[in-house]
């Protein structure tokens, strides 16, 4: 499976994206989100999360997929090691 990504990448929407990941001839945006992207201290999303999330799915035709910061720092309080591994699969279980 060739899987290709690019950091940082403006969209035609305009919207910027963190991560966007091209694999089997298809496009996916990641996006982390940190906490100011949830309400509160809940790990419900807010609406201008959502918002940009709906609207780069209807205006980019892709598919969004979130890493919610709680995740993702668990697996950089990782030891190095285990970290190396653990993002990678992360993302693998991520993209199905």
């Amino acid at each position: 499976m060739g899987v290709t990504f690019e950091e940082e990448v403006i969209l035609n929407s305009g919207y910027s994206i963190d991560l966007l990941v091209s694999m089997n001839e298809r496009e996916i945006a990641i996006e982390v989100d940190g906490p100011s992207h949830f309400i509160g201290k809940s790990k419900k999303p807010n609406g201008k999360t959502q918002l940009k999330h709906r609207q780069i799915h209807t205006l980019d035709n892709l598919k969004v997929l979130s890493v919610p910061y709680w995740e993702w720092d668990a697996i950089k309080e990782m030891p190095e090691g285990d970290k190396l591994k653990g993002q990678p699969r992360y993302l693998e279980k991520l993209l199905g």
